[in-house]
């Protein structure tokens, strides 16, 4: 009787202790938001430009073709958030995000008074980025050796359109006088994708791949031009390799 006694008080105490290390367990995985400052370097590409055809005054009209060639330059993105995970696989990350680039070239032939057989100048501008946005960060697998991630963010761009330059094919023309530069506030997104590695408790690294749009972006007028504005895009899409080191304290 006595042994029954004992096996009947063992059964009783196991539950309570496996609840309480079951409790332990849980508390392993800490749900409490954690300060994280990211800093990012992508190299990027841009291919852009539209035809347009348009008015400079009531009796110059012009065709600006584009060469939608590829311009590469850099990208740089300061990320100050929060990080905390959500379940014992995903960690997510929501923050502030500024970046800043270098310039995009964008360049193409221009048409006297709309005409093809009259092609006898070039252009050339640029176009640079900086933007603030909201930014999130999904990441899978808290406990892989690699860690899959994706990303997105909203926010408002600021495209400044500058250093406008025409170029005579003919030694003898003249060119018009140039658009001037201008700065344009516009809605801008990103989204992207990659992986990254738990360096330490404090340190991560990353690589991936982000999709931007700047948004929109124009060229000011010419001295003299008394219609429309300049060269201007309701679009310009970036795609960047993003090499990323994130600290979370």
């Amino acid at each position: 009787m006595k042994n029954i006694s004992k096996i009947v008080a063992l059964c009783c105490v196991l539950p309570s202790m496996n609840g309480t290390a079951g409790t332990m367990g849980a508390e392993e995985v800490q749900y409490h938001w954690k300060p994280v400052i990211g800093v990012s370097v992508s190299p990027s590409w841009a291919s852009g430009g539209e035809t347009q055809t348009f008015f400079l005054q009531p009796d110059i009209e012009k065709t600006y073709t584009a060469n939608k060639e590829t311009s590469s330059f850099a990208t740089g993105e300061l990320f100050l958030g929060l990080q905390k995970n959500l379940s014992t696989n995903f960690i997510g990350q929501f923050g502030l995000a500024i970046n800043a680039t270098g310039n995009a070239g964008l360049s193409g032939d221009i048409w006297e008074d709309a005409d093809p057989d009259f092609n006898n100048f070039t252009y050339n501008y640029k176009i640079n980025h900086v933007g603030v946005a909201l930014k999130g960060r999904i990441i899978g697998f808290a406990e892989r050796f690699l860690q899959p991630y994706v990303s997105g963010s909203l926010g408002v761009g600021f495209n400044r359109a500058h250093d406008f330059f025409i170029t005579p094919k003919i030694f003898e023309e003249v060119p018009a006088p140039n658009f001037r530069a201008n700065t344009k506030t516009t809605f801008s997104y990103t989204l992207g994708a990659g992986i990254q590695k738990s360096l330490s408790p404090h340190w991560q690294a990353g690589i991936g791949y982000e999709f931007a749009d700047w948004g929109r972006n124009n060229l000011a007028r010419a001295p003299c031009q008394s219609l429309n504005e300049g060269l201007q895009l309701s679009h310009l899409y970036v795609q960047q390799l993003q090499f990323t080191i994130m600290y979370v304290t």
